[in-house]
């Protein structure tokens, strides 16, 4: 395990935060399960050396089909311009918004810097999701319209 992830894993631990360590030959990653706003996803800690570069992404965070890929790319630009920090990347082949960060090259005090990106990723999540949903659901489901009426929400 590359040093950067142990100081990640033994500050998660501390925090109580649940997570799990995968290894290859190439990188160690710690994966940090999440939900907000009814939606699950994996926060994963990559690192690929002994120094302190570690990336964050948030794969699938929201999944959408192919119509729905304008609406999708204006909320995407939208968090994008709201949150500095974070990038939120549209990919058409897997369809789907991937949110990234990436630690500064010689972060010092990775492990509390991982908890804290953490809990950002979380508020940015929380923030973020309702606004994806608003664009898929707009595009796949208009108001029915019934030659010239038009129903609204209506309670009965």
């Amino acid at each position: 395990m590359f040093a950067s992830t142990q100081e990640i894993a033994d500050r998660f631990t501390e925090e109580e935060i649940v997570f799990r360590v995968l290894e290859s030959e190439e990188s160690s990653r710690i994966c940090a399960d999440a939900i907000v706003d009814y939606a699950s996803f994996s926060v994963h800690f990559i690192s690929a050396d002994d120094e302190s570069d570690v990336s964050v992404r948030v794969p699938h965070f929201v999944r959408f089909k192919e119509k729905e890929m304008r609406s999708v790319l204006h909320v995407a630009n939208a968090m994008n311009n709201k949150y500095r920090f974070f990038k939120f990347s549209v990919n058409r082949q897997s369809e789907a918004v991937t949110i990234e960060y990436d630690f500064p090259e010689q972060e010092s005090n990775i492990g509390e810097c991982a908890v804290e990106i953490f809990r950002r990723i979380l508020m940015v999540a929380e923030e973020s999701y309702p606004e994806f949903m608003r664009a898929i659901w707009k595009e796949t489901h208009d108001e029915p319209d019934f030659g010239h009426i038009v129903f609204h929400d209506i309670e009965v």
